[in-house]
């Protein structure tokens, strides 16, 4: 996990919450929120705000996903009792494919 908060620490992201279920990073330019899944592909989810104001955002997206750890997010209902956060989520094989793609979003 090391190297990937270095990718984001190059990228003006900066580490704010810490859980077993998600890191929330900031980004220290714009003050975008990304959250990084503890999964053995790399993981992230995006602002659905962010995402559905860009069109090439949302067709790069490998769906939908809920968890109570995107506490900076909007809420939806879903398959609960009540509303749960909610963003789109997007997987890479590397580190480098993280890198770019992280560089691409603060160019947008």
């Amino acid at each position: 996990m090391g190297n990937i908060q270095n990718t984001f620490g190059l990228n003006n992201f900066k580490t704010m919450k810490e859980t077993s279920k998600a890191v929330e990073f900031k980004n220290i330019v714009n003050d975008e929120v990304i959250y990084l899944l503890p999964n053995k592909e790399i993981t992230i989810i995006l602002n659905p705000k962010t995402v559905e104001e860009n069109k090439e955002l949302e067709e790069k997206s490998t769906g939908l996903n809920h968890n109570t750890a995107f506490l900076e997010f909007p809420r939806r209902e879903h398959t609960g009792n009540g509303p749960i956060c909610y963003g789109y989520a997007y997987k890479f094989q590397s580190d480098d494919e993280l890198d770019v793609f992280l560089r691409e979003l603060n160019n947008k």
